[in-house]
This record gives C-alpha cells, structure tokens and sequence, in this order.
C-alpha cells in the first residue's frame, strides 16, 4: 500500500466528517475488520503459531494489493474511526452499502455530535446543540434553540447535505482502495480480536502505518494504526457485505426542505 493511497482511502472514508468541519486536509491511514461489530479499540494480540495460509508466503507488497483488491470488492461495510482530523478529535461510525443506504454516527470533540441515516433518496440528521453552535455560524445559537436535538430530513441530492450522502455509498468511500506498486514491509503474524493476521509496515516522513491483513477468507484490511504525525489514530473496518439496516427515524421530525 503506498502512502498516498493509504491517505487518499482514509480521506474518502473521512469524506463526511470533514466536509462537516469545513477542511479539505488529505491526510491519515485506513485499517479494517472483517464479519464482526467494529470498534477503534480491537485487541492485537502476538500469535506463536503462523496461521495455515498462503498469504503469508507472499511479499509485502503482494500481500498489500490483495488487501486493497478485497476491500474494493465489498458490497457493505462498517467502518470505524479514532482519531485527530484537521487539529481536533473525531471518532466516526458508518454502516454503509454500495446502494446508498447508511447508518451511522460522528463527533468532534467539544464542537458537537450527529447521528445519520439515509434511505432512499432522503437523509435524516440529527445535531446536537454543540454541533449547532460551533458549524451553523451566526444561524448556529437559532437554529440549535428553534430546531434543538430533532431529527431533521432533506432530500439527500440537495447541496447542503449531497456530501454527507455520498459517504453512504460504500463504492464511493473504497474507491481510493487501489492496487499497484508499493513498499509495504511484511511483518510477523498475529491476531486482532481472535482473527489470525499479518502485519505490513509502511512510513511517510514521521508517520508509521502498521496494516493488519486477514489471513484467513478474504484478505480484509483487519486494522491499521498510525502515529506520529499530526493525525495519529486507528480506523477498523468490519460487517463485509452484511445488510445495512437504515430505518428512517420517527416522531418529530423538521423537514428543512420545507424550510
């Protein structure tokens, strides 16, 4: 994996999240896991036993774009992120599909939360009074007193929300997932949460990405963890072509088209 692909797939994963805090910063890394809940905490724990696959026969970079080849090839994914963006904490959780369905939360520190879900061709967000205050500008302290934590719709091609929707297209957010030459260093085997994995070691100036690929079923990018630098942090990628259960909220909810 080189690391102008490494950043370029954490920007699209980050896509919404930076968008929501005006910054247009290309920087940081990308990691998975594979079939299960994902979290940016996953346990690595050091494996005696090298696991019974061919994959760890393979070169560094071999193994790096098969990596990138399986991860494109997903038809859904939940990814996690925890980490610093743009100067400032985020953590960012999505479950999203190759139709566009998504479920998912993000926040940023003290500047405030949002939950989302899109369905169909609407998209439901929901912002905390923080969030209101610190991104709605001099509309901020009015609209986080007229419209507070409701849920609120639009339809998700409008200007304002068409970039947070097309973080919901898992195709769109794997699409900087590119196979092609690379100086990823293979490392020893291990395990993440009980999945036995191979390591790969890349660096970008101060930054150091450690990769952690399955080595059994598909060759998922299980996690990868990036420090130094000033965007350290640890994004996991989980729930492979599982269905994305995006159910439109109910109750009050503020339509700001009609708006």
């Amino acid at each position: 994996m080189r690391s102008t692909t490494t950043l370029a797939a954490l920007c699209a994963v980050t896509a919404l999240a930076l968008t929501a805090c005006g910054t247009d910063d290309d920087k940081g890394g990308e990691a998975g896991k594979s079939g299960q809940s994902v979290s940016a905490s996953s346990k690595v724990t050091p494996s005696a036993k090298a696991p019974g696959s061919e994959l760890v026969k393979l070169t560094g970079p071999e193994i790096a774009n098969k990596a990138m080849k399986a991860m494109k090839s997903a038809t859904s994914l939940t990814t996690a992120l925890d980490g610093t963006v743009d100067g400032g904490p985020m953590k960012y959780r999505m479950s999203s599909a190759n139709n566009g369905e998504c479920v998912g939360n993000m926040s940023f520190g003290t500047e405030g939360k949002v939950e989302l879900v899109k369905t169909g061709d609407l998209i439901y967000m929901k912002f905390d009074r923080a969030f209101w205050k610190s991104q709605g500008g001099e509309d901020g302290a009015a609209a986080a007193d007229s419209i507070g934590d409701r849920w609120t719709k639009s339809k998700a091609s409008g200007s304002d929300f068409k970039d947070f929707a097309s973080a919901c297209d898992s195709d769109t957010m794997l699409s900087g997932f590119e196979a092609g030459p690379n100086l990823a260093r293979k490392g020893e085997t291990t395990t993440v949460d009980g999945k036995p994995a191979i390591t790969l070691t890349e660096t970008d100036g101060d930054e150091t990405y450690t990769t952690y690929v399955a080595t059994e079923g598909k060759p998922y990018i299980l996690k990868m963890v990036i420090k130094g630098g000033k965007e350290p942090g640890t994004v996991t990628f989980g729930d492979f072509d599982k269905p994305v259960d995006a159910k439109a909220p109910t109750g009050d909810i503020v339509d700001l088209d009609a708006l």
